[in-house]
């Protein structure tokens, strides 16, 4: 009967037998973004009854190594990364405080507290900035609005517990080279590390400005404690630090994520052949930057089922 029942859900279509197999939608999602980023070529060879063969090439940007303290992103490096913006005074221009990862043709993922900013004009982000990868070029870039953004139930503003978001947009995104969606990390007791970080955030802490320019820098995954010596009893965790929490950073210091990446994401490419990272974390809330101290990211992984209920469920 079970086999039976098997082979049922297997006719009906690959979805219902990839969930039977025990495939999550966000783990079927991330195969149908890698399948999208593939180009397969048969070739015959000529010689008697040939055999036709298949080579499957990656449509990826071609990445740099990492440095320490960080640097420029190249372009469709990390096609996933976006700007939250919001309004200023001046008419048209915006304000981009918070970032975040294209994870559907619908939905972006950020860090709660960048639901609302009391130092903007409007509190609430209203635009959504996609292939941007310096803020004082027009190239590629270009912007969607924002329908609304939904924060994780149990986040509470005064706390950076839970500190995770999903927002929705106006209409629908056209995937690219330079625009294309990052799979989820699904595994919450595998912590892969090194990471990236990425993001327009100050590149020092004494100068408030962002930077112009999306950078890239390879942190560690560290154990909580490193974090809970740091942050434990202070406003945003007075009660340290939880597993659904990571604990980022670099053992050389000088390296790190600040204000303005917040709601970015941390990463990793988990097949190097693959043009699509997988998203570890989301950039929630530290202390000095550059530092020798580590910094709180949400763990995605903590949150799937959340996040698929309204991405891809009827949330």
């Amino acid at each position: 009967m079970v086999a039976r029942m098997l082979w049922l859900n297997c006719f009906v279509g690959l979805i219902a037998c990839s969930l039977v197999q025990g495939k999550r939608i966000s783990q079927l999602k991330c195969e149908e973004y890698v399948n999208q980023t593939m180009t397969s070529v048969s070739v015959i060879s000529l010689i008697l009854d040939p055999t036709p063969i298949e080579f499957t090439s990656y449509n990826c940007s071609k990445t740099i190594d990492l440095i320490v303290g960080g640097e420029d992103a190249k372009s469709g490096e990390f096609p996933h990364q976006v700007l939250l913006g919001w309004k200023t005074n001046d008419t048209g221009v915006y304000r981009f405080d918070c970032g975040g990862t294209v994870i559907s043709d619908r939905y972006v993922l950020t860090a709660a507290h960048c639901a609302s900013k009391g130092n903007n004009v409007n509190p609430a982000p209203e635009i959504v900035r996609f292939a941007e990868l310096d803020l004082t070029i027009d190239e590629d870039e270009f912007d969607i609005e924002i329908e609304k953004i939904t924060r994780h139930p149990a986040h509470r503003f005064r706390s950076s517990y839970h500190d995770i978001a999903l927002v929705r947009l106006k209409e629908h995104l056209r995937f690219s080279a330079v625009v294309r969606p990052a799979c989820l990390w699904v595994d919450v007791d595998a912590n892969p590390s090194p990471v990236i970080a990425t993001g327009f955030g100050q590149l020092d802490v004494a100068d408030e400005r962002g930077s112009n320019t999306l950078r890239k820098v390879q942190l560690d995954v560290q154990d909580l404690s490193g974090c809970n010596n740091q942050f434990l009893g202070t406003r945003n965790f007075p009660n340290g630090m939880t597993d659904n929490q990571l604990c980022i950073g670099s053992s050389r210091g000088g390296k790190d994520t600040c204000q303005g990446d917040s709601g970015g994401p941390i990463q990793v490419l988990a097949n190097p052949k693959w043009c699509i990272y997988h998203v570890l974390g989301v950039t929630s809330a530290g202390s000095a930057c550059g530092t020798m101290v580590p910094a709180v990211y949400t763990k995605v992984a903590s949150y799937i089922d959340w996040i698929e209920g309204i991405v891809w469920g009827s949330g």
